[in-house]
């Protein structure tokens, strides 16, 4: 048995790590892969192309990164459209409302919450901030939507 923080070997039945004093899972084995480094964070164009490209997965996974680099650039592109387009901004609106819908559910995802949750949304200010909250948190691990991405 490996401890879940550190590492480091210890005694079966441990409830408690000795060399960091992380608790351990109560009945169970924590894998421990070694030197496991987190990919760079998601950069604003790639962001971009991701959001695009898979502007009808409902099924992944989505970094922080991914998440708010895209929601930066609906952001400014939204308030171009307004500015520029006036009457047609309308328009912007329907081409990023699958892809927006889709990393919020993503998100939602890497934090191990169902996408049905972003119904949270149609509760007027507070279903938005509880949403904000869990879109800020940090990936939970391996979940049944895949891997972390962060790895």
């Amino acid at each position: 048995m490996y401890c879940k923080n550190c590492g480091k070997q210890l005694p079966d039945g441990a409830q408690f790590c000795d060399g960091c004093g992380a608790q351990q899972v109560e009945g169970g084995y924590v894998t421990y892969t070694q030197n496991r480094e987190p990919k760079p964070s998601v950069g604003f164009i790639d962001a971009i192309k991701l959001f695009f490209t898979k502007y009808a997965d409902f099924n992944t996974r989505s970094r922080r990164s991914e998440y708010w680099w895209a929601f930066l650039f609906c952001a400014i592109a939204s308030s171009l459209a307004a500015g520029i387009l006036k009457d047609y901004a309308w328009i912007w609106s329907l081409v990023v409302l699958i892809p927006t819908i889709a990393i919020s559910v993503r998100r939602l995802h890497d934090i191990g919450k169902a996408g049905t949750w972003y119904l949270l949304n149609l509760i007027p200010v507070v279903g938005s901030i509880i949403l904000l909250v869990w879109y800020c948190k940090d990936s939970t691990g391996d979940n049944q939507w895949g891997p972390n991405p962060k790895y």
